[in-house]
């Protein structure tokens, strides 16, 4: 039995789960629940889907309760701890997505502001009104704080947020800034902060909490055995971690590229995912986002080999 999310319990590596689709375009159930299996094998603590490695903004309402109708139960029968992501561009969207959560038995979910136009200040409040009422109490909410989403939140304004949203338990931090990241987990400590691969051990010095990780798909284990070396104090292997982790990422964005060639998040996740024997690959995405070609795949797969024999699950098996 997964217990509630709470801001004391939230902790640790948690996986990114993408959404599989098939040569017809649609969920691949089969995959999505072999793929749940072999992440929680690995000893994450938890999993989420339907966020932007989920490909959320590709998926309508009724697609998605169906994919967390399987989330839901594949979880159950794992015992794994879960979130969903329930971003969208209106506020019934994201609520009609969190009561199906809650229904589900899920027990968190990412929050990312509606998007295409900023709000209000007076908005902004009303919208996390409105999403505290469709959840109990007992459920986690993540803000999931990415400037690709208007009205990006800064330290000071989680102060008065924490006061009036008590299912808040955490924060989804997408950014590199030091200083603000410091200030964010001194003005709200009693929020989880979960931070990327990129800042991962120099954020963990500062209180994160623990990662929403898109690497998990490549090799889970790596990701578990880095949040021990943190947790236990071993800070030089988790730097040499983080290094070998950076020029991974360097090498990503020289083969599929990133903001400038329209590569972002799932597409270039899903790619990532197909070069390594972890998870069963599944690169088909949603138009008008096109997957990255086999070609790219293939001189990925290459320099992995080549470059980064230490990153690949074979290597800890």
């Amino acid at each position: 039995m997964v217990s509630a999310m709470t801001r004391d319990s939230l902790s640790g590596v948690w996986a990114a789960v993408a959404t599989p689709f098939d040569d017809d375009d649609h969920f691949d159930e089969g995959v999505f629940r072999e793929n749940l299996r072999r992440l929680a094998a690995a000893g994450i603590d938890g999993a989420y889907t339907t966020d932007s490695d989920g490909e959320f903004y590709a998926i309508e309402l009724d697609e998605f309760r169906s994919i967390v109708d399987v989330f839901a139960d594949e979880c159950e029968h794992l015992g794994l701890s879960n979130q969903v992501g329930v971003t969208w561009s209106n506020t019934k969207g994201v609520v009609d997505r969190l009561r199906h959560a809650v229904d589900r038995g899920i027990k968190g979910a990412h929050v990312g502001h509606p998007f295409f136009m900023p709000m209000t200040p007076d908005s902004v409040l009303r919208f996390w009104g409105d999403v505290q009422e469709a959840v109990p109490e007992s459920f986690g909410l993540v803000h999931y704080n990415t400037r690709r989403c208007p009205n990006y939140l800064l330290p000071a304004d989680y102060r008065d947020l924490v006061r009036r949203t008590p299912s808040l338990v955490g924060t989804k931090h997408t950014g590199w800034n030091f200083h603000e990241f410091s200030t964010l987990t001194e003005t709200v400590p009693e929020l989880a902060h979960f931070v990327s691969e990129h800042v991962f051990t120099p954020f963990a010095l500062f209180d994160a909490r623990g990662i929403y990780s898109w690497f998990a798909n490549f090799n889970a284990r790596y990701m578990v055995d880095w949040w021990a070396e943190i947790v236990t104090g071993q800070w030089q292997p988790a730097v040499r971690r983080q290094r070998r982790m950076d020029a991974f990422i360097r090498e990503v964005m020289a083969v599929f590229g990133g903001e400038g060639e329209g590569n972002l998040h799932g597409i270039i996740g899903k790619a990532v995912t197909a070069t390594s024997p972890f998870l069963v690959p599944a690169n088909t995405t949603r138009r008008p986002y096109l997957p990255i070609s086999e070609d790219r795949i293939e001189t990925f797969r290459t320099r992995v080999h080549d470059a980064f024999p230490d990153l690949l699950p074979d290597a800890h098996d």
